[in-house]
Parts: structure tokens; sequence; C-alpha cells
């Protein structure tokens, strides 16, 4: 209890903002600790974000490309060719663009298995039961 006379200042938190690219950090912390995941080849795919119009031109003409998902797996299993993972936000907000439905749709295609998650623990049920292995 603060005395008379002492102001007692509280810091209020601010509102979480970019919560997909906090769980997708979570998710990423979870893979580099698991010793059956660690080591598995897998990468983020750093699309997002507000570029100037000379770096977008850059990485346009490197390859990059609009709407692959945010991770991707790259082992193989008797059903499918890989495992592809798009975070959206926890908070519903977020909505496939037509590039993301139309990479989903090629990869589908390829025999990838595609998943929209919007937490850590969703994506990882969904990897651990790709690999077959306990969560």
């Amino acid at each position: 209890m603060a005395r008379p006379g002492i102001t007692v200042r509280l810091k209020v938190r601010a509102k979480p903002r970019y919560l997909e690219a906090l769980e997708q950090r979570l998710f990423v912390r979870r893979l580099r600790l698991d010793s059956r995941t660690k080591d598995l080849p897998w990468c983020s795919v750093p699309n997002g974000g507000k570029r100037n119009a000379r770096e977008a031109a850059l990485l346009k003409a490197e390859g990059v490309q609009a709407g692959v998902p945010d991770w991707m797996c790259f082992v193989t299993t008797p059903r499918f060719n890989g495992l592809a993972i798009e975070f959206k936000s926890p908070t519903g907000k977020g909505r496939l663009s037509d590039a993301q439905r139309d990479w989903h749709d090629k990869l589908a295609r390829e025999y990838w298995s595609v998943h929209v998650c919007t937490t850590a623990a969703e994506a990882w049920d969904v990897l651990t039961t790709y690999l077959e292995i306990a969560p």
C-alpha cells in the first residue's frame, strides 16, 4: 500500500501486436528445442512485411513470390512430399489472400500437406501428426 504523498505508477502493458508472428516464433522455438525436430529440413519464408519499392523489386527479381506459406518442412512421408503451414492471427481476423489460396492449391496438387494454424500449439500438433511422433 502506498504511503500518503507518494504516487505509485503502474505500467500498463500495451495490447500485443503481431500475434501471428509471436505464435510462429513460439513454434520455431519449440522445433529448435525438441531433439526429434531440431535437425529436420525446414525453413520459414519471410514474405511478409513492408518494403520499399527498390527492395521489393530486388526480392521479386530473386524469385520471391507472394502467397508462399510461412513455414515449410521438407520431410517426405508415404503420403506427402512435404508439410506447409500458414500462420494466421489467433484473433481470427487474418484471412487467406488469393495468392495464398493459389499456393495452397499448387502444393496440394504436388502431394504436400498444407495447413492454416492460429497458434503454436496447433502447429505443433499438425507437425507431430505429420511426422507420426508423440506430441
